[in-house]
């Protein structure tokens, strides 16, 4: 797997821009933000990292990943 630092920065950053807005609100705009090239991952890579840390975590946050990971594919 190829995962530059700066691709998980432009996620972190992603990240701190969505504070505050419910758990689907957040999920549609980081997959839009993934897919229109934004946030600096291609939808391959983004799912290849979430693949990856999916045995790391626990069941509410592989949930959360999971949600992410299908709407990657819509």
């Amino acid at each position: 797997m190829d995962i530059g630092r700066d691709a998980l920065n432009k996620l972190s950053k992603m990240m701190e821009e969505i504070e505050g807005k419910s758990e689907d609100e957040l999920i549609a705009e980081i997959a839009y933000m993934i897919k229109s090239g934004q946030g600096g991952l291609t939808p391959n890579k983004a799912k290849q990292m979430i693949n990856a840390m999916m045995p790391l975590l626990d069941g509410a946050k592989r949930k959360k990943l999971s949600k992410l990971a299908r709407a990657l594919d819509k």
